[in-house]
């Protein structure tokens, strides 16, 4: 028999991401198309998992840890961005601002110079308004960052749907001729903890 988890906000809440973004199926719940699963549904399922939670403690947790990452209404929980699994858009699509930025590693950059931005593991790419933040969300992943600035308002203007969830833009695809391979500043060059919504 499996040991329950001791009650932890940060596992807790990283347990979150991955249930609601990538593997709902595994804890037998359902999301709705834009990803919304019923708040009782995954409480019940957080319990077995981590006994001394309470539903108060899971809604304080989502108000005010990595608050950007989640939604919670009365009845229904849901991740704001980042799924692999498949959801509907995240409302409509809105004008971005005339530049987004993409941090990856640096081995990477020649394939998108040639085939574009494509998610990796999600189903829409994460855009971020500040170098600051991309560099982050890619030091998550490697040693080695690289930064790619998005040409986001010729994107616009050419037909490319972008959407906003909390900080972070989103986009199923930017071609090459709208992306350009920016220099990692000198003073952003050693490895920072990133902002915690970008898991």
């Amino acid at each position: 028999m499996k040991v329950p988890y001791e009650f932890n906000a940060e596992h807790l809440s990283r347990w979150m991401a991955y249930v609601l973004r990538h593997n709902p199926s595994r804890y037998g719940l359902q999301p709705d198309p834009h990803g919304y699963i019923k708040f009782e549904d995954f409480f019940l399922v957080a319990t077995r998992r981590y006994p001394g939670v309470n539903p108060e403690q899971l809604r304080r947790l989502i108000a005010t840890t990595n608050q950007d990452r989640f939604e919670v209404t009365a009845e229904r929980l849901r991740a704001r961005y980042g799924h692999s699994i498949p959801v509907a858009p995240p409302g409509p699509p809105v004008e971005p601002p005339a530049q987004l930025y993409h941090g990856l590693d640096s081995g990477r950059v020649s394939a998108v110079l040639a085939e574009g931005l494509k998610p990796v593991d999600r189903c829409l790419l994460h855009l971020s308004k500040t170098v600051d933040d991309a560099l982050a969300v890619a030091r998550r992943k490697t040693e080695h960052p690289a930064l790619v600035r998005i040409h986001a308002q010729e994107a616009h203007r050419a037909g490319i749907a972008f959407y906003q969830e909390g900080p972070l833009y989103l986009a199923s695809h930017i071609p090459p001729a709208l992306l350009s391979v920016e220099p990692v500043p000198a003073s952003l060059s050693q490895r920072q903890d990133p902002p915690a919504e970008t898991s």
